[in-house]
């Protein structure tokens, strides 16, 4: 099953009653560089907002990218904007911060205690240009 199937609201997924999630996988991506970005006021709360990016660099461009996105929506998504923004751009931190800057697009995120719902997209943007920059090893 796909992430994507997976998660299906906020603490529900598609394991049903009597049922056990026994393993994951994950494929392997040699070539790809990743970096983990999550904000939180203190160290041991959840994260307000968090990204996970992988890309792999060719040539001085961005080939691939993949982007996930946590806590903005009622369940984890990609961040397909800034996928697409990144992809054949020049592997320069302009370039990221560009295509960083389409993190929230097509998001929605709650407000509560910890944030309102433009604070978090704000939070977006800076952690997914931070994450990109990081996994592509500038």
């Amino acid at each position: 099953m796909a992430a994507a199937d997976f998660f299906q609201g906020y603490f529900t997924t598609a394991v049903d009653d009597g049922e056990i999630l026994t393993h994951i996988r994950v494929p392997k991506y040699t070539g790809w560089g990743a970096h983990y970005e999550k904000f939180t006021r203190v160290a041991q709360q959840w994260s307000i907002v968090a990204v996970a990016v992988m890309v792999r660099v060719e040539g001085g461009t961005i080939a691939e990218a993949r982007i996930g996105l946590t806590n903005m929506a009622s369940t984890p998504l990609r961040a397909t904007a800034v996928e697409q923004a990144l992809v054949g751009a020049a592997l320069t931190r302009e370039a990221i911060a560009s295509a960083s800057a389409h993190a929230a697009e097509g998001t929605d995120p709650a407000s509560d205690l910890n944030g309102d719902a433009a604070y978090r997209r704000h939070l977006a943007e800076v952690l997914t240009k931070r994450a990109v920059i990081a996994a592509a090893g500038l």
